[in-house]
């Protein structure tokens, strides 16, 4: 039984009306009544076609209970036969007119005979069920069936729960809008250093080093510098190239680019095993050496992004493409918190050294909660408030149900884009468990259909905050067994609790970094050898941390 169910409904030629029944019966093997309830005396005049009813505030007209009751079944039914999955020869759906408070004292018209229930039938509870047979059995025609599926195309049309909610993308563009505007302040710190020469500037990660290094070459390249900005991980250059447009006098390029670029221009072979790390720290870059001195210096000045990533023994070849190695313009950012290489920095010498005391690119949760881990001189955050982050221990067994879960209450509940979450992980995005179909949704390295959503290493993805990334094929994962400080600027960097609660996975879901949440896991595989895991037990107690 449905009580007070209301629809709108608009005729071919009719104005929209408002319809509503006080009841709706429902039986699958009876069928269905609308039925409409009037309380106290009611009394039909014949002469002048008009209803009253008399109760304890006194008498009034009244519609005629019967037309009511036979335009909201009429309408009723058809609002049934338009929703989706209604059996067609689903019956009977009739109307009937209830007078729960008066007992009928005269004959009825023909047109109330068949259809009325009074008060007296409302006192037995078997005459009562044996009237409302009887009237459906009156509407019941021969091809009429009945059954389960009519009933749940009524509930699923007029009694299902409703609800309004405030979606996550609206928190999400919010904090976009507050993240994405240039503020004269974030620049305030290249103002000052306007006359220095050569400087490294280190800040946290959300600092906005990334946008200063832009910034900076723009600037330069405005007063007719050639400029070469490079950084370690080549989806952030494609990001900071994007960014930059059709700025003439700037180039950019991920280091191991460079290496390729301008070994292919200089006809510098580099042969090795692209397989081993190796040939990334020492082999490429001896190779970018050969084709610096056959090609010669060729830019005025240089910036390099995510300076904590590179080795001690890249500097040199990048100081010789400089016009003047030793005293040209060298900029270099960097936060040592995200050094999840661990190499040394061995920055170049007489570098003015300068501090980003702020946070600007992350909203007040997230800064709040990565804060707690970081290790540096005090920061405030200037970012912009926006969705609480989550947290989420899953087990091997578990993860992939949990994250279509996740995936689901994001995009689906949250109005998210798909393209505005990426799923980050310990592995390559080739070689991980969570490629592939996760619920409605693909996880893929090249996300390119409406439900793909991007899939990348964490290693991959560092520095961006947006989904833009492709697949790294040119430089593997670091294998083997991790030193503890490798593992915890890791974890750490990500969020990751120095005592997480359980489990062997640990999922991180980091609402609102620029242009949508962020899912970032971090994998830590079960293992039953304590001699593999010594040096990390502070941090993953007898369990091997691999990836």
């Amino acid at each position: 039984m449905l009580h007070h169910v209301r629809w709108l409904e608009k005729r071919p030629g009719r104005d929209p009306q408002d319809s509503e029944a006080d009841f709706v019966l429902a039986h699958p093997d009876h069928g269905i009544l609308v039925l409409e309830a009037k309380g106290g005396s009611c009394t039909y005049d014949a002469g002048t076609g008009e209803w009253t009813s008399r109760g304890k505030q006194g008498t009034s007209t009244i519609k005629d209970p019967f037309d009511q009751a036979k335009d909201a079944g009429y309408g009723f039914h058809r609002q049934l036969k338009d929703s989706p999955g209604w059996p067609s020869a689903w019956g009977p759906v009739g109307y009937a007119v209830c007078f729960p408070d008066a007992k009928l004292r005269s004959e009825p018209l023909p047109h109330m005979t068949d259809v009325l229930i009074d008060t007296d039938l409302l006192r037995s509870p078997g005459d009562l069920e044996a009237r409302l047979i009887e009237i459906c059995d009156f509407w019941r025609r021969g091809n009429h069936r009945g059954g389960d599926n009519g009933i749940r195309v009524l509930l699923d049309a007029f009694a299902h729960d409703v609800r309004i909610e405030h979606p996550l993308r609206f928190d999400v563009e919010d904090a976009d809008r507050g993240i994405l505007e240039p503020s004269d302040e974030q620049f305030r710190v290249l103002d000052m250093l306007d006359g220095e020469r050569r400087v490294a500037v280190s800040g946290p990660a959300g600092s906005g080093k990334t946008l200063l290094a832009a910034e900076k070459a723009r600037r330069l390249a405005a007063q007719g510098f050639e400029v070469l900005l490079t950084c370690f991980n080549r989806p952030l250059a494609d990001h900071v190239r994007a960014g930059l447009g059709d700025v003439e006098g700037v180039h950019v390029a991920g280091f191991h680019q460079l290496c390729f670029d301008l070994c292919r221009e200089a006809g510098v072979g580099t042969p090795g095993d692209r397989d081993a790390r190796e040939f990334w720290d020492e082999q490429l870059p001896a190779f970018l050496a050969e084709a610096v001195d056959a090609l010669g210096p060729r830019f005025d000045a240089l910036i390099v992004d995510e300076a904590q990533d590179f080795d001690e023994s890249w500097w040199l070849p990048l100081q010789m493409l400089l016009r003047d190695p030793d005293h040209g313009i060298v900029y270099v950012f960097s936060d040592d918190n995200q050094a999840i290489y661990g190499r040394p920095v061995g920055l170049p010498d007489g570098l003015v050294t300068a501090g980003i005391p702020e946070v600007w690119r992350n909203t007040s949760p997230i800064f709040d909660a990565v804060m707690a881990f970081y290790e540096g001189s005090k920061v405030a955050c200037r970012g912009p408030d926006g969705p609480q982050i989550e947290m989420l221990s899953v087990t091997a067994d578990t993860m992939k149900a949990e994250l279509s879960k996740v995936l689901h209450r994001l995009i689906t509940e949250g109005d998210l884009r798909p393209r505005d979450v990426a799923v980050l992980t310990p592995h390559a995005a080739d070689h991980s468990p969570l490629r592939g179909k996760i619920g409605s949704f693909q996880l893929v390295a090249e996300p390119s259909a409406k439900k793909d959503i991007l899939l990348a290493s964490i290693y991959r993805y560092k520095g961006l905050d947006a989904p833009r990334g492709r697949p790294l094929r040119h430089r593997p994962l670091r294998r083997g067994r991790l030193q503890e400080a490798d593992v915890r600027r890791l974890l750490e960097s990500e969020g990751v609790p120095r005592d997480p609660p359980n489990g062997d996975l640990v999922l991180i879901k980091v609402c609102s970094a620029r242009t949508g949440p962020l899912l970032q896991w971090c994998q830590r595989e079960v293992g039953t050898r304590p001699d593999r895991c010594s040096s990390c037990s502070p941090l993953a107690g007898s369990r091997t941390v691999e990836g």
